[in-house]
């Protein structure tokens, strides 16, 4: 019983949340800053002149969609 008088009361308070803010940056790929040719149209063409601009722009176009979606890949594993 001796001891009991040295007992003394500590009241820890609960702790308050804390929000952290950490920006991350994830560096863009070299090939997708490399600009792409645009189609050159001059005139009329023939309907092969136009197949092949067609397939030149679709072949650019199928290019930057497959960037977006890379680029929408890396930013949805953050």
């Amino acid at each position: 019983m001796p001891l009991a008088g040295c007992v003394r009361e500590v009241i820890v308070e609960k702790p308050v949340p804390v929000e952290v803010v950490v920006e991350k940056t994830i560096p863009v790929p070299a090939d997708f800053l490399i600009q792409r040719n645009k189609s050159t149209f001059q005139g009329s063409l023939t309907y092969g002149e136009a197949l092949q601009l067609w397939s030149a722009d679709r072949a650019n176009l199928d290019i930057l969609n497959a960037q977006i979606r890379a680029i929408q890949g890396l930013s949805s594993n953050e």
